[in-house]
């Protein structure tokens, strides 16, 4: 067991909180000091990670502590797990990260899979994205952006908006869905 005395940088609040129960290290030198139970309640694997029996101090002379918590290196740099742990964080605590360009998005959604945090992954906002492609050409000129997906997410993109295209003209003659009310205000017959 190594007790490091040279402390690398800290993160800012929540996640330098004196009562956390262990500390992800970054590949870039940072600690984030947390709370095992946040991750747990959102993470698979930290879930099974922090599940798992716990090797004794006197056997285990490669685990390292650092302020007397449990190390777990982690292979991203600190901007990562910043952005990550503020969605694993109630809003109380941490707000939600800025996530500035798509490769950004991209990056925080790989991660997020890797370390099975579910509720990243099934965010409201992918759907959202859908419907304001609906607003865009279905082809468009060529953009940088094009590199970030996959041609599976691709194809799943044109398939939604072939389906909506295809609902949309299915009830360009009935009108049977527009309320009364908004037919008599509009002057709509049908």
């Amino acid at each position: 067991m190594s007790d490091s005395k040279d402390s690398p940088a800290l993160t800012s609040p929540p996640f330098d909180h004196v009562k956390a129960d262990v500390i992800l290290h970054s590949s870039d030198g940072i600690d984030f000091h947390i709370f095992r139970l946040f991750l747990s309640l959102t993470s698979f694997f930290f879930k099974m990670l922090f599940n798992l029996p716990q090797p004794s101090e006197e056997t285990n002379t490669d685990m390292e502590v650092k302020d007397g918590l449990p190390v777990i290196p982690v292979s991203e740099d600190s901007k990562m797990p910043d952005s990550l742990l503020c969605c694993c964080y109630p809003c109380t605590l941490a707000e939600d990260p800025v996530l500035e360009d798509l490769r950004e998005v991209i990056d925080v959604l790989n991660t997020a899979k890797k370390y099975s945090l579910d509720a990243i992954q099934q965010a409201d906002e992918c759907e959202l994205a859908a419907k304001y492609t609906l607003r865009k050409p279905l082809i468009l000129g060529r953009f940088e952006e094009i590199k970030l997906i996959t041609s599976l997410e691709c194809l799943s993109l044109l398939t939604y908006h072939q389906k909506c295209s295809s609902t949309i003209l299915a009830l360009e003659g009935d009108l049977s869905w527009i309320p009364n009310e908004l037919k008599q205000g509009h002057g709509i017959s049908g």
